[in-house]
């Protein structure tokens, strides 16, 4: 199932997850869809730290 959404994100599926949770981004990005991190209460050093966990766990999908 494409959409413009799925086309402008690079994502499998339109289904969209914002979460704080990095499992969640990972996992929703991995099965297709584009998980987003939530970063407004992370400093800089453990946004590095979830942004380098996440990366190392979707299998090269995007997210956000």
């Amino acid at each position: 199932m494409k959409s413009k959404a799925c086309d402008l994100v690079g994502c499998e599926f339109p289904l969209f997850a914002f979460s704080h949770c990095r499992d969640v981004v990972a996992e929703v990005s991995k099965a297709g869809g584009f998980g987003v991190l939530g970063a407004v209460g992370h400093t800089p050093e453990s946004l590095e730290i979830e942004l380098n966990w996440i990366d190392e766990h979707v299998d090269g999908h995007p997210y956000g």
